[in-house]
């Protein structure tokens, strides 16, 4: 990897005035060929790159920086050749000096009179011109590398590690750039993308209601998407995130991706229609897996939606139980009653039933085993099963031994 300075190549400083010439202000989210600046001659966002993740308060860090005369760090471009570059790294920087030149935002500044403090740069020219060409006269520190598509690469990953860092599904897009990714990131990397809509809006009522963890903006939907779409591959092959995307790479649309995605988020809004924020970031690829094989056929997700509303109603008012809404919707989901913390006995009817049979396990007698056990040998079990209407009373309790306990079919 061949690295110069643009301002050798060019014989003259590289300030911000040459930066924003000719920006192309399309950033809407999704990752595109399209953001430009440097008279067209700057590619801001290549297929590899990340979305705008700067927040209002380092977009400003940057401009008081270059107010303040200090260095805002090196940045990297790749030579395209014909004077042609795209950024490798310095793309969030790029993108908070050239929206604060267009007056996209202002700032807030010493710099400033004390009687407006806070400036865009379209006033700065008209009020402030001294200050305003001081920042278009900022010299930027860029180098210009030049090498193989795998020296570029290592490189992005190497001068990414610092900074703003990528996350392990903005390294994984920046191996498997293609048509497919492109497609991918705007239908799950972009605010008004179908899979963020679906994952994010409730269709049965209009409300946004969130299904997933993470940020659409930081690849963790697309990510997600991906990681379901392999749960559900029938393909053995297919085993982790990277090796979905590798067999994708060169597909001309993610529309597999996205049936797959939309058919798991439609099943899941369709079962729970009245919607509560524990739904949000449960594995929903590897339940409607588990689903779709038959597992979960005993599990109260198998009945309609309004059955399922209803035995939700129910375990909220039972006194049994003490989980919070998300153990009841992982009961709800996998038939498992142990999330739902059912109550315990209390160590005082423990007491009063060890007393009362003599301190033996009931099994061991009728088996004629008549050993005498210590109270804590022995484990608080319910005659009647939870399951079945049976309550944590002093007269649904019976003391066991450990293996007689461990040994029933139903402990709840």
């Amino acid at each position: 990897m061949r690295v110069r300075r643009l301002r050798d190549i060019l014989n003259k400083p590289f300030t911000i005035k040459d930066l924003v010439s000719g920006y192309t202000n399309n950033d809407d989210g999704a990752t595109t060929d399209s953001v430009l600046s440097y008279n067209g001659n700057l590619n801001i966002r290549p297929s590899y790159q990340r979305n705008n993740v700067y927040n209002d308060e380092k977009n400003q860090a940057v401009i008081r920086t270059i107010l303040d005369e200090c260095p805002i760090g090196i940045m990297y471009w790749v030579d395209l050749g014909n004077g042609k570059y795209e950024v490798l790294d310095g793309q969030q920087r790029i993108l908070a000096i050239c929206n604060y030149v267009i007056g996209n935002y202002s700032v807030k500044s010493d710099k400033f009179p004390r009687s407006v403090p806070q400036q865009d740069f379209p006033n700065l020219q008209v009020n402030l011109k001294d200050i305003a060409d001081k920042i278009l006269e900022y010299e930027l520190d860029v180098y210009i590398c030049e090498g193989t598509p795998s020296e570029k690469m290592k490189w992005f990953h190497v001068i990414n590690t610092a900074g703003e860092p990528l996350n392990e599904q903005e390294l994984r897009n920046s191996a498997y750039t293609g048509t497919w990714l492109s497609d991918a990131k705007q239908r799950f990397s972009m605010k008004q993308g179908r899979g963020v809509i679906l994952a994010d809006k409730n269709p049965n009522n209009g409300k946004e209601e969130k299904l997933l963890n993470g940020e659409w903006n930081r690849q963790d939907y697309l990510q997600t998407a991906i990681k379901w779409a392999c749960t559900n591959s029938s393909d053995d092959s297919i085993k982790e995130i990277s090796d979905y995307m590798l067999k994708h790479q060169n597909d001309s649309d993610a529309s597999e991706l996205w049936q797959t995605f939309s058919l798991i988020l439609e099943w899941v809004r369709g079962k729970f229609t009245s919607y509560n924020k524990a739904l949000k970031g449960l594995d929903w690829g590897r339940t409607y897996s588990d689903y779709q094989s038959g597992k979960l056929n005993d599990a109260p997700i198998s009945k309609n939606a309004n059955e399922i509303n209803e035995k939700i109603a129910e375990l909220m008012e039972d006194e049994e139980v003490t989980a919070k809404l998300k153990g009841i919707y992982q009961y709800i989901i996998t038939g498992d009653s142990k999330k739902l913390q059912l109550r315990a006995f209390t160590e005082e009817q423990k007491a009063l039933k060890y007393e009362e049979q003599n301190h033996h396990c009931l099994y061991c007698e009728k088996e004629g085993i008549n050993r005498e056990y210590a109270l804590k040998e022995l484990e608080a079990d319910h005659i009647k099963p939870w399951s079945k209407g049976g309550k944590t009373s002093l007269d649904n309790c019976q003391l066991l031994c450990k293996r007689h306990n461990a040994s029933k079919t139903n402990n709840y």
